[in-house]
């Protein structure tokens, strides 16, 4: 076997670099995030963030794609029962209502309703690899419940859109306008997302069983 030449990649700086990027986007906005700023931010030189990411654009998809999988990976496998099916979707929900009502989020959301030269196109890009996304991975997981007999869904994608429109609320509202969103603490958080998979499964004939407390 041929040997691999040069030094082996430091995956700590990808690290670095990712976690950078992302403090930057929710801190400032995307069009902070830079491959200088990053370079600054993650203590690496900026030929270092060159060799991994090809343009800041890139570097934005990644980061947001990242995000997304982070609040999808309960959608990840197939459901093979009713429980399983309530406890991942328990999952998603908690996770992405956090998200929701994060502070980093409402500052996000702030800077992408500016009219910054150039924002419309970050913005297309930060919705497809993002929220689209999220929803894309919804929409094939309750397909697959849905072969599995576990719940109806004759359109898993308007499902899937009904679901998120559930879990979001007026919270996307409330940020557009800059309210400053109250704290859940945990339990509330638990009991919010109860009450929206229990609705949920009704509206889908209750094929998945009832939600745990």
């Amino acid at each position: 076997m041929q040997k691999q030449s040069g030094r082996p990649i430091d995956r700590s700086k990808d690290t670095a670099i990712l976690r950078a990027a992302r403090d930057i986007l929710f801190e400032h906005g995307p069009q902070a995030v830079t491959m200088e700023a990053v370079a600054a931010r993650a203590a690496v030189s900026k030929a270092t963030v060159y060799a991994r990411h090809s343009d800041r654009d890139q570097l934005l998809r990644v980061v947001v794609e990242a995000e997304s999988f982070a609040m999808t990976q309960a959608l990840e496998t197939t459901p093979r029962t009713a429980p399983e099916l309530t406890a991942a979707l328990m999952a998603f929900v908690q996770s992405l209502s956090s998200f929701v009502a994060s502070k980093r989020h409402l500052r996000l959301m702030q800077v992408m309703g500016s009219s910054a030269r150039g924002m419309a196109r970050t913005r297309r890009e930060i919705y497809l690899n993002g929220p689209q996304q999220t929803h894309h991975a919804l929409t094939a997981y309750l397909a697959s419940a849905t072969e599995a007999g576990l719940i109806q869904c004759p359109d898993p994608a308007q499902s899937a859109e009904l679901l998120l429109g559930m879990l979001m609320g007026l919270d996307l509202v409330r940020a557009s306008y800059g309210i400053p969103l109250k704290p859940k603490r945990i339990e509330e958080k638990k009991q919010h997302a109860h009450f929206i998979v229990t609705a949920f499964l009704a509206l889908h004939e209750r094929q998945a069983g009832r939600v745990g407390g």
